[in-house]
């Protein structure tokens, strides 16, 4: 344990502190918009906007897929420019893909019209088109520089969404904002990132290197955000806004220890190391969601005043389980991280499986609050359950074909 303190205290000192202050300041402001969100827009304007919110997070998985093989090239002197040319394809493609689909997503959400849903896409398109630059920072392992612009990044995403809410308190004018915002900060980091060697046109295209990247990853990330969507689309439009403001303590639980599994990824990927990394990472992260869970039980109905305000209190009784969730989440995150750093791909069978089960028990019967919550923590729990298991027999450590060929995971995500 005093070996984890010193590399606790020691990150805050080094380019990973600088990146973890970074995402912890960025997540601090993604909870800063939801809890405005909350008190400004009323429950059903807010269900629909955290809907949305939930789409982005899933949307950005295509992004973090980008910055990871493009901050690959960069950090083995390979050239850049079929990564970013391949990045920029795919947000080009996103977005008039999504674009396309914002009648589908305005039926299955219950929005008043495609205009929010289509104001997602954009922001997902954005996402998707500041990856490149930021990958090139992240694979010259300019830290300092990647946690200022992560933080720009959220500043100009909140700022944008709070005044929308300012101007017009519904979940368009919130998303219109939030989209404007990721689209300046996508200039800031390409003027700042300067990637003179992308005026060769030779290279080619990196995209089959890019969508390996996000297999395991998507699963996750649409797990962890699924259930917001979901309750938009099986509750009646009050009972979703009710759910939503209770996944704020579910953020709230995934987003404190998240840390952790960044400071630990490098012993995660060395199999000297990695048996230690995961049972303090494992204990840390434990610790943190049990105390979490205990203070929210504790000062649930407080909390909800505070963080959402009373036309909220009928979610008071179930804020505990919502930490609950959101404890999970961050063990899981931690053990989807150690297996993505061996290339364990029966994991990312396993996730997917998980989460169309999930899916289909919320589809087939939750008509309550509950509906959603209960599947949910058993979903979360059977991730962690697997992740434990398969930590105690052994992940198969051997490269596969896909890192032999030299495609190196990619560091751990920051979620939203």
């Amino acid at each position: 344990m005093p070996q984890l303190a010193r590399r606790l205290l020691g990150a805050g000192r080094s380019s990973a502190g600088l990146l973890a202050l970074g995402t912890s300041v960025a997540n601090l402001l993604g909870y800063a918009l939801t809890v405005a969100g909350a008190r400004r827009l009323g429950p059903h304007e807010f269900g629909a906007f955290s809907a949305l919110l939930a789409l982005i997070i899933v949307g950005n998985v295509a992004a973090l897929a980008i910055q990871a093989t493009t901050a690959r090239a960069a950090a083995t002197g390979r050239p850049v420019a079929p990564a970013v040319r391949s990045g920029l394809v795919l947000a080009v493609a996103i977005g008039v893909g999504l674009t396309a689909l914002s009648p589908l997503a305005e039926s299955v959400l219950q929005l008043p019209s495609p205009a929010p849903a289509m104001a997602a896409a954009v922001a997902i398109a954005a996402l998707a088109a500041t990856a490149p630059s930021l990958g090139i920072i992240q694979g010259r392992e300019r830290f300092g520089l990647l946690a200022a612009l992560v933080t720009i990044q959220a500043a100009l995403r909140v700022g944008g969404g709070l005044v929308g809410m300012a101007l017009d308190p519904t979940a368009t004018s919130a998303l219109i904002g939030i989209a404007l915002g990721f689209a300046a900060a996508g200039v800031v980091a390409w003027l700042v990132a300067r990637p003179s060697s992308l005026r060769s046109l030779r290279g080619g295209f990196a995209v089959r290197a890019t969508l390996s990247s996000g297999a395991m990853l998507l699963g996750f990330v649409v797990l962890t955000n699924i259930d917001v969507i979901l309750a938009r689309h099986v509750l009646p439009t009050h009972i979703s806004g009710l759910y939503a403001a209770g996944s704020i303590f579910t953020k709230i639980a995934f987003w404190l220890p998240q840390f952790v599994p960044m400071l630990a990824f490098p012993a995660l990927a060395d199999p000297a190391r990695r048996r230690s990394a995961v049972t303090l990472g494992v204990a840390a992260v434990a610790a943190c969601g049990a105390a979490l869970t205990v203070l929210c039980w504790l000062v649930a109905g407080p909390a909800v005043d505070v963080v959402a305000g009373p036309s909220y209190g009928d979610v008071v009784p179930w804020v505990p389980g919502f930490a609950g969730l959101g404890a999970l989440y961050a063990l899981a995150h931690l053990l989807v991280y150690a297996h993505l750093a061996q290339r364990d791909r029966w994991t990312t069978g396993v996730l997917w499986v998980v989460l169309a089960g999930y899916v289909l028990a919320v589809e087939l019967w939750a008509s309550t609050l509950a509906g959603v919550l209960v599947p949910g923590l058993a979903a979360a729990g059977l991730i962690v359950l697997w992740g434990l298991a398969r930590e105690r027999l052994g992940a198969r450590s051997a490269p596969s074909p896909a890192t032999a060929a030299g495609d190196d995971p990619p560091t751990p995500a920051h979620h939203s």
